[in-house]
């Protein structure tokens, strides 16, 4: 079977340019957002404005797998030119994306409840983040390059656990509560009311780990996403031995196998409003 090299894309919805994004499949092993879409798709909704939706990386949905090359979440702005498929799919991407507003969907490893994630340097994004069903908004613009939402107006929502039908379940709730937000489905959409942090930092996995050992043998989070951890707090043991905070910090994408090579990350409250996070950040 020949692998395909663009992301598929199917519009719904009145004549004319797509208005509104809605994508999953960045990586390949998350189908939660893709069934969440064809349910959307399956639903016979009278679209008030043309929706477009994406499967992303249609080759690593085909094989289960998180990437073919690599991490297309890591690869925007992309390649047209690479030798790398994410390279080049990530580049695409972005022109099927355009300015349109876009919703992104992943799932993760690290926890049950949603999030929104968000760059802070597209306002509209993190207005559109501030009133969908996540109990938390997270800023990445000052920690994770390469990621879709640092490069358009994108809201990234990790809806679940990953492979789970709550997380699909989510992922559907938080479409259609997207598409009213941008008047492309009938129906008022009720405030949401999350609190905001920002990444400040990446929590490392030791380098000298014996390849190919399972996680749950070497590792053990004693920290709980979103629950701040006080200084001198044991938050891991690593190997028997216990990791002690350095300083206070509040773990984000926190696990011991979501990532390779990190645990996650390590994050700062910012407001318990949009209105405090955009004072804090600044924006008026």
């Amino acid at each position: 079977m020949s692998q395909i090299e663009s992301p598929e894309v199917t519009v719904r919805g009145p004549d004319g340019d797509p208005a509104v994004t809605v994508i999953a499949g960045v990586h390949g092993d998350e189908p939660s957002g893709v069934r969440a879409i064809q349910r959307v798709l399956d639903a016979d909704h009278e679209f008030e404005r043309p929706v477009q939706f994406v499967y992303a990386n249609p080759a690593a949905l085909a094989a289960d797998r998180r990437y073919v090359d690599v991490d297309m979440n890591r690869a925007f702005p992309g390649d047209a030119e690479s030798d790398e498929l994410e390279e080049r799919l990530a580049a695409e991407l972005l022109d099927v994306v355009g300015e349109t507003p876009t919703l992104s969907l992943h799932a993760t490893h690290s926890q049950p409840e949603p999030m929104a994630l968000v760059s802070r340097e597209y306002p509209t994004a993190l207005e559109t983040s501030a009133a969908l069903p996540t109990p938390s908004v997270v800023d990445t613009s000052q920690t994770v390059d390469g990621t879709l939402n640092r490069c358009a107006p994108v809201v990234t929502v990790e809806s679940g656990r990953q492979r789970t039908e709550d997380a699909t379940d989510t992922a559907t709730m938080v479409i259609e509560t997207f598409l009213r937000l941008h008047d492309a489905l009938p129906g008022t959409v009720a405030t949401g009311d999350p609190r905001f942090y920002e990444l400040d930092d990446v929590v490392e996995k030791p380098e000298d780990a014996p390849p190919g050992t399972a996680s749950s043998e070497l590792y053990d989070l004693e920290a709980e996403n979103f629950e701040l951890v006080s200084e001198g707090a044991v938050w891991a043991t690593i190997e028997g031995e216990e990791v002690t905070a350095d300083e206070p910090f509040v773990p984000i994408l926190m696990s011991e196998c979501g990532y390779q090579d990190i645990f996650g990350y390590k994050g700062v409250p910012v407001g318990e409003s949009l209105a405090d996070a955009r004072e804090y950040w600044g924006m008026g």
